[in-house]
């Protein structure tokens, strides 16, 4: 029969090798890590119909227009912390709807270049107080994220229409390369007559 010391001493030894396996378990995943970071993991597949747009090629908070293969059209904009920055600052009271969250967390955004009601959107420049953005024939304004401007004194703008936002555009962000994706073709409605 074993004795008490005999006991404890067993038990430490239990004790010791399982903290030992451990330790070692913890040591081999450290080392496994770079290694899986070594590893080229394939990314996912290029949407179909994408348009790559070079990220290089943006200029900051100046939004720039780009033909999809569908043919319509979608106006990108790189942000850094200034325009990012800025665009965060505007007051809501400013907008006529409020922001999407994470809206302005890429770096990127991009948007349709025509309105819900199907009217054209072109780029207005920074002028004076104006900070650029976009604006319709309408008189509709929106900053260069595509959220709808109350017009301001000595600003463009149209002072008694409401706007909605300007529809985002699909778009994947992959190192320096933007792919803009096409909006799904509208499938016509169809009624039955039965």
């Amino acid at each position: 029969m074993t004795t008490t010391p005999e006991k404890e001493s067993l038990e430490r030894r239990r004790v010791l090798r399982g903290s030992i396996k451990l330790l070692l378990s913890i040591g081999v995943l450290f080392l496994l890590v770079p290694f899986f970071r070594s590893i080229p993991w394939p990314e996912s597949p290029v949407p179909e119909n994408s348009t790559p747009v070079n990220g290089k090629d943006l200029d900051a908070g100046v939004a720039q227009s780009f033909e999809l293969q569908d043919g319509s059209t979608v106006f990108v904009t790189r942000l850094d912390d200034a325009v990012r920055h800025r665009l965060q600052s505007m007051p809501a009271d400013r907008f006529w709807y409020p922001t999407a969250p994470g809206l302005l967390s890429g770096d990127y955004v991009a948007v349709q270049a025509r309105t819900v009601l199907d009217e054209p959107v072109s780029w207005l420049p920074p002028e004076g107080e104006w900070p650029g953005g976009f604006h319709a024939p309408s008189g509709a304004l929106w900053d260069v994220a595509g959220r709808a401007l109350k017009p301001l004194p000595g600003q463009p703008g149209s002072p008694v229409m409401k706007f909605s936002n300007l529809m985002p555009a699909p778009f994947q962000a992959r190192e320096d390369t933007v792919l803009l994706i096409p909006l799904p073709a509208r499938q016509p409605d169809t009624e039955s007559s039965e």
